[in-house]
């Protein structure tokens, strides 16, 4: 099970002691999934604001105008290669969601062939 906490609410986590962000999270898959949300086999939490590599999330994203100059070049096929990654996704990119909506336009690109 997989949650994300963004904006202000994040912020506000952060300043918890990580055993009441266990708590929280846990609450809340709790209330949402019923009781055995609340006993997971692990946790793991990450702090993607603090990660150097990834600039503070999760996934990738065009500056301003980016998707407007350069998205579509991203699912333009190559010869015979057709980009199917969850980065060319024109919706959820970067999410398993994402993934799944490129695969199924790469698929129909090449069945329309």
């Amino acid at each position: 099970m997989l949650g994300f906490v963004g904006g202000p609410e994040a912020r506000e986590m952060e300043k918890l002691a990580p055993a009441e962000r266990r708590a929280a999270t846990l609450g809340c898959f709790e209330r949402l999934f019923g009781s055995k949300a609340a006993e997971p086999l692990d946790y793991a939490e990450q702090a993607w604001a603090a990660e150097e590599w990834s600039g503070g999330g999760p996934t990738s994203n065009f500056g301003p105008g980016g998707w407007s100059d350069c998205g579509p070049t991203l699912r333009e096929p190559v010869g015979h290669v057709h980009w199917a990654g969850t980065e060319t996704a024109t919706i959820w990119s970067g999410y398993m969601e994402g993934a799944l909506q490129a695969g199924e336009r790469a698929a129909a690109e090449v069945a329309a062939l």
